[in-house]
């Protein structure tokens, strides 16, 4: 059995340990020899604890033997994006002059996971600084997609995302700032969750002296990534903790229950205006075909202000990294350079483009919210593109910018707050493509219940051994 741990999810490990079926120190080992085999085909892992890992199974199976009372990931291994505090070990960024930059302490969300129970086994490769949507560094080089090796595995959390595709983790800690938990998600044919804004507490590093600005303050978050829905929702509960010294972090509840017999979901099938890939469509129309078959009234919209929102984000987040790109840019890769400058290209870094689209944020916060009490669930593509390849995204200004538009929907989320559950659809021609669920903010558990009905009509196999060659 013990062979065979690391294709369990995260929700079936700890239940068994629980049980005392199997050991945490089995399951363990069984996710430490897989990274030892499957690692070198992908490069998702970037530094393991094998020592400290084990050491903690085996208190965590003294405790469960003497009967003390155990957290809900009591014994279950997890990985952690290299961008966010584990104690003891380097939060690089995906950056070289930063391979020693040792924490000090756990970020609050990997002290709550900690608290709950898990044991930290490895970290997982982000591209420098965490942006770009696909992940490759100069310090731990390019993490492939296990699907496919020349399509990418999708970032900032790509690591992670080809990790739990593998086998290498049953449950991994990501953030998302424009998509980079549910873009590598669907890419490697797994899910990802972007929390509500003030769901769980955004602080991932304590090593920073300098405060986020505006954007990163209302768009990044921090979230759990797994192969199964339920690991996302089990996660969450432990993740969503308080945090004191997270001034966004929210002790919110659900909105109220629309009435069950007249559950609407949103389709949008063309955010970005160039259409849709063909197998794009046909995973969002399997998607859509699977929650009609359970109730739901699904009815395609236009989504509000989707232009607006765009141009909302791109004059924040632009006019962002432009205020800092000279500072990073000797501690960048080339390619990194290259795309940030293909970003920024066009910013008009003033203060008064900044002041509109702050004010122009809570117009279409207000839209989408209206537009939301009507459609509690909008049911949407995470990209209108497949999993582009390696390399596309150096292709220059007008590349950028299609690339973009493609995740119009996904950064709407972060703009305005609101979660967002990624999910596998189906796979075509080797590649899996999925969709996201997005909610009201603070609905994470309707998005839960309906990705799940995805996930049951429509399940795609993972764990998966990388493919060696296309």
């Amino acid at each position: 059995m013990s062979d065979d741990l690391w294709r369990w999810s995260a929700s079936e490990l700890c239940t068994s340990i629980r049980a005392k079926a199997i050991s945490s120190r089995e399951v363990v080992q069984a996710h430490l020899d897989r990274i030892a085999s499957a690692n070198g085909k992908v490069n998702a892992i970037t530094a393991v604890f094998e020592a400290e890992a084990l050491a903690a199974a085996d208190a965590a199976d003294s405790a469960t033997v003497s009967g003390q009372q155990t957290g809900p990931l009591h014994g279950l291994p997890i990985t952690v994006k290299e961008n966010i505090d584990v104690r003891g070990s380097a939060t690089t960024h995906g950056i070289v002059s930063l391979k020693n930059s040792i924490a000090d302490q756990d970020a609050p969300v990997i002290a709550h996971l900690k608290a709950a129970g898990a044991i930290v086994v490895a970290r997982t490769n982000t591209p420098d600084f965490g942006l770009r949507w696909h992940t490759d560094n100069d310090l731990h080089g390019a993490t492939l997609n296990p699907w496919n090796l020349l399509r990418t595995p999708g970032g900032s959390s790509g690591g992670e995302a080809a990790a739990l595709a593998t086998g290498m983790s049953p449950l991994g800690i990501g953030n998302d700032m424009g998509g980079s938990t549910r873009q590598p998600a669907v890419n490697c044919g797994v899910t990802g969750l972007r929390p509500s804004t003030g769901k769980v507490s955004r602080i991932s590093s304590w090593m920073s002296a300098t405060p986020p600005m505006f954007y990163e303050q209302v768009a990044c978050v921090n979230g759990p990534m797994a192969r199964r829905i339920g690991d996302l929702r089990l996660a969450l509960k432990v993740m969503c903790q308080p945090d004191p010294v997270d001034p966004a972090w929210t002790p919110a509840v659900a909105p109220p229950e629309p009435d069950a017999a007249n559950l609407r979901v949103g389709l949008v099938s063309d955010p970005s205006g160039d259409g849709l890939a063909p197998a794009i469509e046909r995973a969002l129309g399997t998607a859509a075909a699977a929650l009609r078959c359970a109730g739901y009234q699904v009815e395609e919209i236009s989504p509000p202000l989707i232009e607006e929102a765009d141009d909302t984000i791109q004059r924040l987040a632009d006019s962002e990294i432009a205020s800092y790109f000279t500072q990073i840019l000797p501690m960048i890769s080339s390619d990194a350079a290259t795309i940030l400058r293909s970003i920024i290209a066009d910013n008009v870094a003033d203060a008064s483009s900044y002041r509109d689209a702050i004010a122009q944020r809570h117009r279409i916060a207000a839209t989408w919210s209206d537009l939301m009490s009507t459609y509690p669930l909008v049911l949407g593509p995470v990209s209108t593109m497949e999993p582009f390849e390696v390399g596309y995204d150096t292709g220059g200004r007008e590349v950028m910018r299609r690339l973009i538009r493609s995740l119009r929907l996904t950064e709407l989320c972060n703009l305005l707050g609101l979660p967002s559950v990624a999910l596998p659809v189906l796979v075509e021609n080797g590649i899996p493509l999925g969709v996201q669920v997005i909610g009201r903010k603070f609905d994470e558990d309707r998005c839960f219940a309906a990705a799940e009905v995805v996930e049951k009509a429509c399940p795609v196999s993972t764990p998966i051994d990388p493919t060696v060659m296309n």
